[in-house]
């Protein structure tokens, strides 16, 4: 079955001006972190997307990135660790987690 992203995704903003998003604890040690190149770019527009407003990830942001990443967060939650991106967003949510976002040009 080819897996499939969310409603909304298509309509996404490509971002190519972005080299990288970077999420970081309240403290600003650097927690994570998604570069724009092959295999890692639809994260980085659905998680500069979701925070692109706020500045920050939270359990909102993190809902509405869950919807858009679609058919890959059952195959995340299927096998943990196999989408890092999704990780962090099922965990924020679990751990009622919030993120500093900042983004590298």
């Amino acid at each position: 079955m080819n897996k499939l992203f969310g409603t909304g995704f298509s309509a996404l903003e490509e971002y190519s001006d972005i080299n990288a998003i970077i999420f970081k604890e309240n403290n600003g040690e650097r927690i994570h972190r998604v570069e724009n190149k092959p295999g890692k770019q639809a994260s980085l527009k659905i998680l500069r997307a979701v925070t692109l407003n706020s500045g920050m990830l939270g359990a909102a942001e993190a809902e509405q990135g869950l919807v858009l990443f679609g058919d890959y967060v059952a195959d995340e939650q299927a096998s943990p660790n196999t989408h890092p991106n999704i990780r962090l967003l099922l965990d924020t949510i679990k751990h009622d987690l919030t993120w500093d976002v900042s983004v590298e040009t």
